[in-house]
């Protein structure tokens, strides 16, 4: 069966996240030591995952706040009109993410977490080191095994876990898909959802219980379903916007 197959390949990642807990807790201190000190928590996502599971969930940290941005122009002109030489892709892409944070509220005392699987994208490479040269501690969420198999796009030649400050491995695989099938071309069904999801709320519980042993009580949503939990997130929406976390 190859739900089984999958379900047995997911129990291993699981012990290797289980396996470093130690130092998923490492990174909940320095997030905490931040947050406890008036910074905030910055979720950026290739897309994947992070953006829609960790932010405004039940459970979930209110001081947890996403990081999106989106660039395009429509400019169609006559064939008569000619053509510049235009910057290349590549170049337009990094001049961006400069632009993102000077637009942005990411400040030198908050935390970025940065969830990339192969870790080898240009922008994100180059937003995790502007971030981290205004002093934002920078978190990586990757796969060390797929990232150190691929090349970076990025002309540092460093791939997000060689960019970041601190780095969590989501446990993937090369490739991300892990189920080989014969009528099949490529594998199937991808490793890296799971192991992100994971980790990113084992990174959270830890970072909870740090910030309650350092005596500060963080705010924590409910589920919007419950009869209450409306009138319960909008109370501690406001207590949140005075304390700030």
């Amino acid at each position: 069966m190859l739900g089984k197959q999958y379900v047995d390949i997911m129990r291993g990642q699981l012990d290797k996240i289980e396996a470093q807990l130690g130092h998923i807790g490492e990174v909940a201190d320095a997030i905490a030591d931040r947050l406890a000190a008036g910074g905030a928590l910055h979720i950026h996502d290739t897309g994947h995952l992070l953006n829609q599971e960790l932010v405004n969930r039940a459970g979930g940290l209110m001081a947890m706040t996403p990081l999106q941005y989106s660039f395009s122009v429509h400019n169609p002109v006559s064939a008569k009109h000619g053509e510049r030489e235009a910057a290349s892709d590549l170049d337009s892409r990094l001049a961006v993410t400069g632009a993102v944070l000077d637009a942005s509220q990411v400040r030198p005392e908050d935390v970025l977490l940065i969830g990339s699987v192969s870790g080898r994208a240009a922008h994100v490479v180059d937003l995790a080191l502007r971030a981290r040269e205004r002093g934002t501690l920078v978190v990586a969420l990757t796969s060390l095994t797929y990232s150190s198999s691929v090349t970076s796009k990025h002309p540092s030649g460093k791939r997000l876990f060689e960019a970041a400050e601190m780095v969590i491995d989501n446990g993937a695989i090369e490739g991300d898909a892990c189920l080989e099938i014969e009528e099949l071309p490529v594998k199937a069904v991808p490793t890296s959802g799971v192991g992100a999801a994971l980790n990113a709320w084992t990174l959270v519980a830890e970072t909870i219980e740090r910030l309650l042993a350092r005596g500060v009580t963080p705010t924590v949503y409910a589920s919007a379903n419950l009869d209450w939990g409306m009138e319960f997130n909008d109370q501690a929406k406001r207590g949140f916007d005075e304390k700030g976390i």
